[in-house]
């Protein structure tokens, strides 16, 4: 079975998404990739990884800078596992993403 989140777009801008997903429980292998787009204000569904591989390892966001038109890029990634509030945590025990806002990946997590 694979992973499951739903993803909210809460900003005005068109969002690349990138997940990085853990391959098993080793943080330190590179990542797994898949990529999706949302919409300003769109919310998503979104299945990912399989059943050996269904814990998320980071995100990036991609959108394009009104003021500069360039493309920026936010990326975060797990660099440690355990309870909260680590990021691994905040990715892997919540079933809503929510991006809050674009540059500084400000997001939020619930269930």
């Amino acid at each position: 079975m694979s992973g499951q989140k739903k993803f909210i777009n809460n900003t005005n801008q068109y969002v690349n998404v990138t997940l990085l997903i853990r391959q098993g429980n080793d943080i330190q292998k590179p990542s797994l990739e898949q990529t999706f787009s949302l919409e300003a204000h769109e919310t998503k569904s979104v299945s990912y990884g399989n059943s050996s591989n269904i814990y998320l390892n980071g995100l990036v966001f991609q959108w394009k800078d009104q003021t500069t038109q360039s493309m920026s890029t936010d990326r975060q990634e797990v660099i440690a596992t355990g309870v909260m509030p680590t990021f691994d945590a905040v990715l892997n025990t919540h079933s809503v993403i929510t991006i809050n806002s674009l540059p500084g990946l400000s997001i939020s997590a619930s269930n």
